[in-house]
């Protein structure tokens, strides 16, 4: 008998503002596990699409803010900003905003959030320089995005068919790697830290030529330590002692496992074949 490992998904992404900065680069399947379904600003809620977006400052700037955005405190720290309405429309190096629906739209998994010049309530002039997280909600409605473990939301691979684990560039413009780390659900108490991917690939169950693929995301340096859990799967006495199967993430139902604890892991997507 062999060992047998299930992913849980809780898609993560982030991106450097550095092309038109008021959009992020687009979520797709390989990224971010689903292209999300279009919707246009003030149709939608955390809740029901599934995700939340937040904005980290890099590039201290007055008029930048909107009030409600403000109203909300710093994810990280929970602060909300003192002083009179320009006071708390200016962002400085490291602040963390939690977007809101209100002003965002997605249009084929490019979000684009409106100009604070445009809307000085729920809009955010994003900097060239700042840096977008977008992650899925933990306790959404949208069963299409996460709830149901359909195909490419979880999966029990054969320990027996994996391939390898790759290391994944977080360097680049498309794929800055940073992420909120601690904390509660909404990320607060939590830290912005740097975070690397590790792309685990499995030979699919349908014969083809076509490998499916885990992209984990996880703290800074924890390569080694994948590669590590990866062997421990393989070589697990589960198989010999009928314990079923071993659950690696899920991300989605607030309890950490002990690999998701010991790697860091806070964020895990994948391309599963239809068998």
């Amino acid at each position: 008998m062999d060992n047998y490992v299930y992913f849980g998904k809780r898609s993560h992404f982030s991106c450097l503002a550095n092309g038109s900065v008021q959009t992020s680069d687009a979520l797709t399947a390989a990224n971010f596990g689903i292209v999300p379904a279009d919707f246009t600003a003030a149709t939608a809620t955390e809740e029901a699409q599934g995700y939340e977006m937040f904005i980290e400052t890099k590039e201290a700037n007055g008029s930048t803010r909107g009030t409600a955005l403000t109203a909300l405190g710093d994810v990280i720290t929970g602060e909300v900003k003192a002083g009179n309405a320009a006071a708390k429309a200016t962002t400085i190096i490291g602040d963390v905003t939690r977007l809101k629906f209100d002003t965002v739209g997605m249009s084929s998994g490019v979000l684009t959030v409106a100009n604070f010049g445009a809307d000085g309530t729920d809009g955010y002039l994003v900097d060239a320089a700042d840096r977008w997280i977008i992650r899925e909600k933990i306790g959404s409605t949208n069963n299409a995005l996460s709830d149901v473990p359909a195909i490419n939301q979880a999966a029990c691979l054969n320990m027996a068919n994996f391939i390898s684990a790759d290391p994944v560039d977080t360097a680049t413009a498309a794929t800055v790697g940073i992420g909120i780390i601690g904390g509660n659900a909404d990320g607060l108490g939590g830290t912005i830290a740097d975070i690397d991917q590790t792309l685990l690939s499995f030979k699919s169950v349908k014969g083809d030529a076509t490998n499916d693929t885990i992209l984990l995301t996880h703290t800074s340096g924890a390569y080694k330590d994948v590669c590590v859990a990866m062997e421990e799967l393989a070589n697990g006495t589960y198989h010999r002692n009928s314990k079923g199967y071993y659950t690696f993430t899920d991300l989605m139902s607030g309890k950490k496992t002990i690999w998701e604890q010991r790697l860091g892991i806070i964020g895990c997507s994948m391309v599963v074949q239809a068998v």
